[in-house]
């Protein structure tokens, strides 16, 4: 894709800062996608960035996901209503 390589250590900074910017609160949904897909891309290939390389920090992406698919009781409650009553409406 790259017309010319990019050393590990500026590939490894990139694909932190492309990690951070998509667990970022408030960002946009195309720019978290862009990030993602960028971030993907720069970490494919276990030849030119390993593990060793580069480590990323996992609480940013674990509070990211809790805020969708860990609920309160109360959030549960109100979204199962919410759905009992857009199933209900045919």
């Amino acid at each position: 894709m790259l017309k010319y390589p990019i050393p590990k250590e500026k590939r490894a900074l990139l694909a932190k800062l492309y990690f951070q910017v998509s667990v970022t609160p408030g960002m946009s949904i195309q720019v978290v996608a862009i990030c993602a897909d960028g971030l993907s891309h720069l970490t494919r290939s276990k030849k030119k960035l390993s593990i060793e390389d580069m480590r990323l920090p996992w609480t940013p992406l674990y509070d990211t996901l809790c805020k969708d698919l860990f609920l309160t009781r109360r959030q549960f409650e109100y979204r199962s209503v919410l759905m009992l009553s857009l199933c209900g409406s045919h």
